[in-house]
């Protein structure tokens, strides 16, 4: 059962979210609209963690572990979709994977928070045909994010979608993953992406007044001052990032700069309520890394996580990346995904796990069931 939730997530930023402390000073975005508070989700704080393809022979005892987590108070289930794969022939919307993904988290009593990606940090995730073939950072020729034809194509995705993921429990949908890296390298799309998610949120809920609505960005976006962030913030119901605490060369930061780092992100998110869709940190390969990370490292970013978590009731989600390491060839996708070869880069995506890839717990793992407890 637990396996039809596993896929090889597209993750992460690449931007660099380099060497910084965020600033908790002028709040960047005004409470959203009419799904403000998010009403769909329950109150409190909510975690999830992440569960992707371990090794077969691993693949039994990690859905127990992933049991585990459950058991233990993990209560939400962060979902991503390609829009290509929504939608793999134009005109054609396709939701069987969507719908057995909501059914298997409806048995599990996990509550799905959906992101499809649109734009995927540096690259895009659409329909072919919507993007140009000789490069998958670039629209088609002519196109824009608010031609009225996408639109058309986007919205018949919504309407698909939408009443499936309320009618299993679901509160958010995030209409784009790390948008800020692809934003600022496309500064001709920032206005036509603004109208794009404002057509999102108003088709949205249309079709379901309740439900969150509105972007993903990261936190190494926020600390570089992207001028069109505050304009992203303030057309979404929940401020939305990614959190890797990383040097520019994806090393590894101190934990001790979580606290800091995340009071920052709620100082940027103003009134609104805060979601942390992906929050990780690498252990470095074992038994040596040369991240300047450690297994020690990552424990103590967990603990940190929570324990700025728990102080900050604006964050009503974080979803930890993730519960086991990629095996090599989920690593070697990524880095071709990505277009790197960078070692350090690799290093850092291929040992986000609290487990490794055949199935040893790392200290982080514990970390992480003494967290859900204290938080409970």
């Amino acid at each position: 059962m637990l396996n039809l939730i596993r896929g090889w997530k597209t993750p992460l930023a690449i931007v660099v979210m380099g060497a910084f402390v965020l600033s908790s000073g002028a709040p960047l975005a005004a409470q959203g609209g009419s799904a403000a508070g998010l009403p769909l989700l329950p109150a409190g704080t909510h975690v999830g963690i992440v569960y992707t393809d371990p090794q077969p022979e691993a693949a039994n005892a990690l859905d127990d572990v992933f049991g585990q987590t459950i058991a233990a108070g993990v209560d939400v289930y962060e979902l991503s979709l390609y829009w290509s794969l929504l939608e793999p022939q134009p005109g054609m919307v396709d939701t069987s994977l969507l719908t057995q993904f909501l059914a298997i988290l409806d048995r599990i009593d996990l509550i799905p928070y959906l992101g499809i990606q649109t734009i995927d940090t540096v690259r895009l995730a659409m329909p072919p045909d919507l993007v140009d073939p000789a490069d998958p950072a670039r629209l088609a020729p002519g196109l824009s994010f608010d031609d009225p034809a996408l639109l058309a194509r986007w919205g018949a995705v919504l309407d698909a979608v939408v009443p499936l993921l309320v009618g299993q429990g679901g509160f958010f949908l995030s209409v784009g993953n790390e948008v800020d890296p692809w934003l600022a390298a496309h500064p001709d799309q920032v206005e036509p992406f603004l109208r794009f998610v404002d057509f999102s949120r108003e088709h949205v809920q249309a079709l379901a007044p309740q439900m969150g609505v509105g972007v993903t960005i990261t936190a190494g976006g926020v600390a570089a001052g992207y001028g069109f962030i505050p304009d992203l913030l303030a057309r979404g119901d929940a401020a939305v990032f990614t959190y890797y605490p990383l040097n520019a060369d994806y090393t590894v930061r101190d934990p001790s700069v979580v606290a800091g780092d995340v009071a920052g992100l709620v100082g940027a998110a103003g009134n609104l309520p805060v979601l942390l869709q992906e929050a990780g940190y690498p252990s470095g390969y074992l038994p040596e890394p040369s991240n300047g990370s450690s297994v020690e490292l990552q424990r103590q970013f967990v603990a940190a996580l929570f324990e700025a978590v728990s102080a900050q009731p604006q964050i009503r989600m974080v979803s930890f990346l993730q519960l086991s390491d990629w095996p090599e060839a989920a690593c070697d996708y990524f880095l071709g995904y990505y277009g790197s070869s960078d070692p350090v880069f690799r290093e850092y995506l291929c040992s986000l796990g609290l487990y490794t890839y055949d199935e040893q717990a790392k200290p982080a793992y514990a970390e992480f069931l003494a967290g859900l407890a204290r938080l409970r």
